[in-house]
């Protein structure tokens, strides 16, 4: 199967697509992205969700053109530090491998830098390997064991120079739109 890929910021119309992409995870995906069970979204997390100001809290989400639904969506929200942000990045069971992450991530971090954001955090579970190679790819990662069988990472996002993804060719940085197949 090949498709395009479209990300774009959230929207405030996206309720029903954020909900759709909910649905859409396996109940391990779920697991792994609210580190707990997770069989539904209530309407208080939908809102929370959902309340992107495009600076402080950032949220994207990739559709698949052809089969016109959304397959990922990864956020930042500041904390009390200006230039710390927590991150989450979450992407379809049949998506996944396919390059989406990478590219949700990639372009998470351009947008967090060009609001201030310096730094990620997230917390991750220990066997989230997919989760903490993406974080890599934002910038230097550090990793600590947390208890409870989480990790806390922490990433400098990359400033401008070599392996920067804001200094990559649009191309290589798969922005904006990508073929997967």
């Amino acid at each position: 199967m090949s498709d395009t890929v479209l990300i774009r910021p959230l929207e405030r119309a996206d309720g029903h697509a954020l909900r759709f992409a909910f649905d859409q995870l396996s109940e391990r995906s779920r697991y792994q992205r609210f580190l707990g069970f997770a069989p539904h979204l209530s309407e208080l997390q939908l809102r929370r969700l959902m309340a992107v100001d495009h600076w402080h809290h950032e949220a994207l989400i990739a559709y698949a053109s052809g089969q016109r639904r959304p397959v990922g969506i990864a956020r930042y929200v500041r904390g009390g530090e200006f230039d710390l942000a927590e991150v989450a990045v979450e992407v379809a069971d049949d998506w996944q491998r396919r390059a989406v992450g990478r590219a949700l991530v990639v372009e998470l971090a351009v947008a967090a830098r060009a609001a201030g954001v310096r730094r990620f955090s997230a917390t991750l579970l220990t066997d989230n390997r997919a989760a903490l190679r993406l974080a890599q790819l934002a910038g230097p990662t550090r990793v600590r064991r947390g208890g409870g069988g989480v990790l806390e990472v922490a990433v400098e996002l990359y400033a401008s120079g070599p392996g920067d993804p804001a200094c990559l060719t649009t191309q290589d940085r798969l922005v904006k739109t990508l073929r997967v197949g």
